[in-house]
């Protein structure tokens, strides 16, 4: 992934208003992420806990690529905390606190009245590290290099479908 500058941000989050872009607070260290190690830049928002952003490179018809975000919003289901719950991105199960049923509000007019679409996905919004985590491997299972690319591979086509759902 490309490294973004906080105006390339602020300004790719689709599914919401100027004033949110505005106040949203930009990950910590912006300047010392290893965008290289990420394929979407996804945080908590520090002062408003119930916030999440995904944000990425998009390439639309022109060919040029360009920033594309999503505002995310946590919200806690209720729900037995010995169950073990799988996040839709990564595909990584976790136990249930650790899990968070996240709405986007739908981009345009279907946002405005209240459309939204819903993903549980970790907590922390970490898919991109979990992924790229070296699994247990046994003696019949492919080499550690395809696992994981298959996983940043699922990971990319996951968050495609989740952006294109709710920017559709």
């Amino acid at each position: 992934m490309r490294a973004m500058t906080p105006a390339e941000i602020r300004g790719s989050i689709r599914n919401t208003d100027e004033r949110a872009r505005r106040t949203m607070l930009l990950p910590r260290a912006l300047g010392e992420l290893d965008w290289s190690a990420r394929d979407v830049l996804a945080w908590r928002d520090g002062r408003a806990r119930h916030r999440g952003y995904l944000v990425r490179w998009a390439t639309r018809s022109s060919g040029a690529p360009r920033p594309e975000g999503l505002l995310l919003t946590i919200a806690r289901a209720p729900g037995r905390p010995d169950r073990a719950v799988m996040c839709t991105f990564c595909r990584f199960t976790a136990r249930f606190e650790e899990v968070a049923m996240f709405t986007a509000p739908r981009a345009g007019a279907a946002g405005l009245r209240g459309d939204t679409v819903g993903v549980l996905a970790c907590e922390d919004l970490g898919c991109h590290a979990r992924v790229r985590q070296p699994p247990l491997r046994g003696p019949l299972d492919p080499p550690v290099e395809e696992i994981v690319a298959a996983r940043v591979a699922g990971l990319a086509e996951r968050i495609d479908a989740f952006f294109a759902d709710v920017l559709g």
